[in-house]
């Protein structure tokens, strides 16, 4: 069967009607009034009729029937998850539901034994006991804790405390002059993704990696611990791929294409992302004898743990051996997409994404998540079966294997890339959800829609929108435009599903929900009972969530010119060439800054410019008016501005990161570094490559203002 989404986006039609929409948009730096404006237009779905519709029973069957047993990516039990959330789908009335089926690289554990040899004798426990409140955490079929894609191997070493094992921790130890060479480190779990960690140790010659989850940042130094509280307990071990993601990610086999039948893998000692050391993850119950047995010097302060121990670096006198052994099996995976097909611009799709492999039952991890955008679907299908069908199409899909790397997403943008660099209108990436603070991360061009749709929700137990609560809790991010505060949005970095949209194909991408850290993350305790006592009691947090996420889409869908403010990105671009420049300075690097800032000014009065002409059309494009061939120009042209920041030899070391404006930090894993391309070359220090990446930055924001001034010229002809 030819693939529906292939068919969709491949088409080329021009003949687009547009039914009974008004006009979305937000203006900034221009001198009028910035007024909401509604994006539906049936008498039968108004705003209000929408988001009264989330039903909390609704989210939790799918919680209860999703995590009911383990699905990790590859297995038996997520082909289950999927087929239960295609049934889903075509149950609400998406018009069709289809497969995505890949082969990718996931490894298995068969060997995991670590023994402490000297000064004493003790062999890890490396398991996770059961707790009695939770008959899921008995499940034999469950995996145990380990690092996808270490390496295989048996090395006895003396053991090194590095802290977070992270830049900054080695250049501490470099100036007490003390070595990780030849020896295990143990590092402990937060603040980046742990492959950059087990990348560090490796590079600085360490032999091996022990990873564990210190009680001061998830266990018993924040409260009560798992079944008392929602803290990680003394045995309790976070899983987790230590793919090298900040060089690609996806399957490590088949980098810049799709993993399916027929084309040529590397072999595995060829994949520069698989890891060259054996790395395995450990409870803080089982750090505990290895790290009270260091001697050595006395850690720094702020090296210190919550273990009721002196932390020390160590020298010779705790000496470890680990034992590692995985089947590196090629496995199949597979991503389920329901569309719903607009009305008038059924190849234009807005997409929001979920995955739904996990390690384990991963009740909150991701399957909160992936619960609470099904209702969304329910909503969104019962909308269109109301006589409010979108104009645009919309799709929900299911990313299979991204706890292994974000490789279903990842395979998928590969092999429709063209296609989806086309008519994807906005991707949506929504991950796991506990209750806690709203978060919210994307491209600045975003910005505005974001901050006028949390306003139109209200926070979970509170008489305050989501927008008030955000903008209290990010104080520092708030600014002010034309008299009216709006939050800024985090950048987007690694970690999920976004990244393929985003860095590799220049698609508009944002991520939002609900967040706060617990214990249960990556472990057996991340069940149903878990989520029902300390994820989200109620399910108050994902009514919430659901409703924010069909406002969203169904204005995206709607909205006759599609609601993207270059203004707000170019002020964003603003303050990442000032943190440059203080780089620059610092540094004294021989880069021309003032050609980047002389380049984004124009961007920003060029988007100045654009943002005029949209707030005329505002008045002048009425509902039900006939199909208008410069105005659908002027929406793919504002499609297509994003993917012009794409530059196709990518970032240096990493070709697979093609955007010059955000990417992750080669270092930092999770957390973006805005402008990497420069910043990055400055830290090699590299006077010539960062110059290079300073003009290819420059002509990135030349291409974006062309961009916007072929909008201008539509926008002028739109009747």
């Amino acid at each position: 069967m030819i693939n529906f989404i292939q068919r969709q986006l491949s088409s080329k039609a021009r003949n687009i009607f547009y039914f009974g929409v008004m006009v979305l948009l937000s203006c900034l730096l221009i001198a009028i009034a910035i007024k909401q404006v509604q994006a539906y237009t049936t008498r039968t779905s108004t705003p209000e009729q929408l988001i009264s519709k989330p039903i909390a029973a609704q989210i939790k069957t799918h919680v209860r029937a999703l995590s009911s047993i383990p699905h990790e990516a590859g297995t038996d039990g997520n082909i289950k998850t999927a087929q239960y959330y295609a049934k889903r789908l075509r149950e609400y009335g998406f018009d069709e539901v289809i497969f995505n089926r890949y082969e990718v690289l996931l490894p298995r554990p068969i060997k995991r034994a670590v023994t402490l040899l000297q000064p004493k004798s003790y062999n890890l426990k490396l398991n996770e006991p059961p707790i009695a409140p939770d008959p899921d955490s008995s499940n034999q079929a469950l995996l145990p804790p380990f690092n996808p894609y270490a390496a295989d191997g048996d090395v006895t070493a003396p053991v090194v405390y590095v802290n977070y094992g992270l830049k900054e921790d080695y250049a501490v130890l470099d100036s007490m002059g003390i070595s990780v060479k030849g020896k295990i480190v143990i590092a402990r779990y937060g603040k980046s993704w742990r492959g950059v960690k087990s990348r560090l140790a490796r590079e600085r010659g360490a032999v091996g990696c022990l990873l564990y989850s210190d009680p001061t940042d998830d266990g018993y130094v924040k409260g009560k611990v798992i079944p008392q509280g929602k803290w990680r307990p003394e045995f309790g071990v976070q899983l987790g791929s230590v793919l090298d993601i900040p060089k690609y990610p996806g399957d490590p086999l088949t980098p810049m294409q799709p993993s399916k039948a027929g084309i040529e893998r590397l072999p595995l000692l060829k994949a520069v992302t698989l890891e060259k050391i054996p790395v395995l993850p450990i409870s803080y119950g089982d750090a505990l004898p290895i790290l009270k047995n260091l001697d050595g010097e006395v850690a720094p302060p702020e090296w210190q743990g919550g273990l009721s121990i002196t932390y020390r670096i160590g020298n010779n006198a705790a000496v470890v051996r680990m034992q590692l052994q995985s089947d590196w099996s090629v496995r199949p995976i597979v991503n389920v997409i329901g569309i719903l097909r607009g009305k008038s611009e059924p190849e234009k799709i807005v997409m929001v994404g979920s995955h739904r492999d996990a390690w384990g039952f991963g009740a909150n991890d991701p399957i909160a998540g992936a619960s609470s955008l099904l209702e969304t679907a329910r909503i969104i299908g019962e909308v269109a079966k109301g006589g409010h069908r979108p104009q645009r199409s919309i799709a929900i899909a299911s990313w299979d294997a991204e706890e292994y790397g974000m490789i279903g997403s990842t395979e998928y943008g590969e092999e429709f890339q063209n296609a989806l660099k086309e008519n994807l209108v906005v991707y949506l990436n929504r991950e796991f959800y506990v209750a806690g603070d709203f978060y919210a991360s994307g491209v600045p061009s975003l910005q505005p829609l974001l901050n006028q749709i949390t306003k139109e929700v209200q926070m979970p137990k509170s008489d305050k929108s989501i927008f008030e609560a955000w903008q209290q809790s990010q104080k520092k991010k708030t600014v002010t435009v034309n008299g009216m505060q709006q939050v800024r949005l985090g950048e987007l970095g690694a970690g999920s599903d976004f990244m393929v949209f985003l860095h590799h194909l220049g698609i508009p991408s944002l991520e939002f929900g609900f967040a706060s850290p617990y214990g249960a993350y990556h472990s057996r305790y991340d069940s149903y009972w878990f989520f029902q006592n300390y994820g989200d009691p109620g399910v108050t947090y994902g009514q919430k969530l659901t409703q924010l996420v069909s406002l969203f889409l169904l204005r995206m869908a709607d909205a006759k010119i599609l609601p993207f403010d270059y203004v707000s990105y170019s002020d964003a671009i603003d303050r990442y060439i000032s943190e440059l420049a203080s780089v620059v300075e610092q540094q004294k690097v021989a880069v021309n800054i003032n050609k980047i800032r002389a380049a984004n000014t124009e961007l920003k009065t060029t988007a100045q410019k654009l943002n005029a002409e949209i707030a005329r059309l505002a008045t002048t494009v009425k509902q039900n008016s006939k199909p208008n061939l410069p105005l659908s120009r002027l929406n793919n042209l504002l499609i297509t501005a994003e993917s012009a920041f794409l530059d196709q030899n990518g970032l240096p070391r990493r070709p697979w990161y093609r955007h010059q404006i955000y990417a992750p930090g080669y270092n930092t894993g999770y957390n973006a570094v805005p402008l990497a391309g420069v910043r990055e070359a400055i830290d090699l220090g590299d006077t010539s490559k960062a110059k290079q990446m300073a003009t290819v930055l420059e002509g990135a924001l030349y291409r974006v203002r062309d961009t916007l001034q072929e909008a201008i010229a539509q926008a002028q002809q739109v009747k």
